[in-house]
C-alpha cells in the first residue's frame, strides 16, 4: 500500500538514463586513451601504429644464435669479440621494428664454447642512434663503434677460450618462428659476420616488456654540450620546480588572499582583487620575452630559480583564497584578537587548519600546470643541468629518435603522481572547490 502512495516524477527514468548514458560516456572517454598509453608504453614501435590496433601488447622475444667458427681464421678475443658484435647490432638494426627482447649470441670452435655475448632491448634502444644510425654494415664501423659499446656496457661479452664443451643441437630446425627467420636470413646472407649459424632459436621473455622504461633511465643528454645528465637527473629537477612552487604558491597566495579577505577596507578590496583577476587575461606568450629579460637582468637564467619565480603569484590562486577565507566566521578571528594573537599567529593557527580544503585546491592545479609545463622551461633553461624532463624528453625525440613506445613509457611515469594526488585528495578538492566563493 505504501508503494501505491508514491509519487513518481514525471519523466523521471528519462533523466536517470540521459545521467548515466553522459557519465558513462565521459568515464571511458578518460579511460580508453589511459589504457591505450599503457599499453603502448609496452610495445615495440612499429606496432602502435598496427591496423587493426593492438590494445594487448605482444611478448618479446628473446633471439638466441649459435655460431660455428670451424676453419674461420679467426684467434684472438678482440676479434670474437668484434664478431659477436657485428652479429648482435647489425642483425638488430634490420629488426628494429620487431619484438625483439634480447638477443643472446654463443661462439663455438671445435666442439667448444668460445664466448658468451648478449643484449637486451632497452641497451639496443639507447645505443642505437650513437653505433648503428644506419643501414652500413661493415668492419670498419664496428671497429670505430667497438669503443662505445664497451665504454657504455651495452654489451656483455664473455670470453671463455677453452672452455666448456659445446652440448647442444648442431641443426637448424626446420621450421622457425619469425624473429629467428629473419635473423638466420641475414647472419646467413652476410659478408661481415664471420661465425657459421649453427643453430638459431627464440623464446619469450615477459621481463622485456617494461624495457621502454629502462631506455628513459638510461637515456643521456648531449655530450657534446659538455654534460651527460640522465632522466633522473630531470625528473628531480621537475619535482625540485614544481614542489618550491606550489610551497610559494600557497605561502604567497595564501597570505595575499587573508589580507585581502580580513585585512584591507572592502573597497580596496575588491579593486585589488580586480587588478589580480585581470592577469589571468594576458596571454602567457605576450609576457614571454618580458619575463625573460626581466629573469636576465635579476641573473636568473638558466637556473631553477628562473624557472620557479614566475609561478610563485598567480591571479587566480589569490582569487580563490580571498574566496575561501571570506566564507569563514569572523568570531573566530576577533577572539583570537581580543586574545593578543598577532595576524600571522591567528592565519598560522586559526586560518590554515580550517582551510585544507582550498590549499589542496590550489596545490594540486599549480601541480598540473607546472609539472606539464614545457614553454618557459624550454626558453631560461639553456644547459642540461637546470632542464625538466619535459624539456629533456624533448631534446631527446628530436636529437636520439626516441620512438613512440618510449615517449608513451615517460607520459605513464609523468602521469602516475598526478594519479595519486588526485585519488588521495579528493574528497579535500570537492570541499575546496565548493567553498571557493565561486557561485553559478
Amino acid at each position: 500500500m505504501a508503494g501505491r502512495g508514491r509519487i513518481r516524477e514525471k519523466g523521471g527514468l528519462s533523466v536517470k538514463i540521459v545521467s548515466y548514458s553522459v557519465a558513462i560516456f565521459f568515464i571511458l572517454s578518460s579511460i580508453v586513451p589511459l589504457v591505450w598509453m599503457i599499453s603502448s608504453s609496452m610495445k615495440d614501435n612499429i606496432s602502435i601504429y598496427s591496423f587493426p590496433p593492438k590494445w594487448i601488447p605482444e611478448v618479446p622475444k628473446t633471439v638466441s644464435v649459435t655460431l660455428n667458427y670451424d676453419g674461420a681464421d679467426i684467434s684472438k678475443p678482440e676479434e670474437y669479440e668484434l664478431d659477436a658484435m657485428e652479429a648482435i647490432w647489425f642483425t638488430w638494426k634490420r629488426m628494429q621494428n620487431e619484438a625483439v627482447g634480447a638477443m643472446k649470441v654463443t661462439g663455438v670452435k671445435d666442439g667448444v664454447i668460445v664466448y658468451k655475448a648478449s643484449m637486451p632491448a632497452y641497451n639496443f634502444t639507447v645505443g642505437r642512434p650513437q653505433i648503428v644510425p644506419t643501414m652500413v654494415a661493415t668492419h670498419a664501423v664496428m671497429k670505430n663503434k667497438l669503443a662505445k659499446i664497451r665504454a657504455g656496457k651495452l654489451t656483455s661479452f664473455d670470453f671463455k677460450g677453452d672452455g666448456d664443451k659445446y652440448t647442444g643441437s648442431t641443426e637448424i630446425a626446420a621450421e622457425l618462428p619469425l624473429h629467428a627467420t629473419n635473423a638466420l636470413k641475414w647472419l646467413t646472407e652476410s659478408k661481415v659476420v664471420k661465425g657459421k649459424v649453427l643453430t638459431i632459436s627464440e623464446v619469450k621473455d615477459w621481463r622485456r616488456l617494461f624495457d621502454n622504461y629502462i631506455v628513459l633511465w638510461k637515456k643521456s643528454g648531449d655530450e657534446s654540450k659538455g654534460a651527460n645528465f640522465g632522466f633522473p637527473h630531470f625528473l628531480l629537477n621537475s619535482v625540485i620546480v614544481t614542489g618550491s612552487t606550489i610551497i610559494l604558491q600557497l605561502l604567497i597566495g595564501g597570505t595575499a588572499g587573508y589580507a585581502l579577505a580580513h585585512l584591507v577596507r572592502s573597497k580596496v578590496g575588491t579593486w585589488l582583487t580586480l587588478f589580480f583577476v585581470a592577469t589571468i587575461m594576458i596571454p602567457e606568450i605576450a609576457i614571454l620575452v618580458p619575463l625573460y629579460l626581466t629573469m636576465d637582468k635579476l641573473h636568473l637564467v638558466n637556473s631553477l630559480w628562473g624557472i620557479i619565480l614566475p609561478h610563485t603569484a598567480w591571479g587566480i590562486v589569490i582569487f580563490l583564497f580571498k574566496g575561501f577565507f571570506e566564507q569563514l566566521p569572523g568570531e573566530l578571528l576577533q577572539a583570537g584578537r581580543i586574545d593578543g594573537a598577532s595576524e600571522f599567529k591567528i592565519f598560522w593557527r586559526i586560518i590554515v587548519p580550517m582551510s585544507a580544503p582550498i590549499f589542496t585546491v590550489v596545490a594540486v592545479m599549480t601541480f598540473i600546470a607546472v609539472w606539464n609545463e614545457f614553454l618557459w622551461p624550454l626558453v631560461v633553461a639553456r644547459t642540461q643541468d637546470v632542464w625538466t624532463f619535459t624539456v629533456a624528453l624533448n631534446d631527446f625525440q628530436q636529437r636520439q629518435s626516441m620512438g613512440s613506445n618510449v615517449i608513451m613509457s615517460s607520459l605513464v611515469i609523468a602521469t602516475i603522481p598526478l594519479m595519486l594526488i588526485i585519488t588521495s585528495c579528493q574528497k579535500l578538492i570537492e570541499k575546496g572547490v565548493s567553498f571557493t566563493g565561486l557561485k553559478g
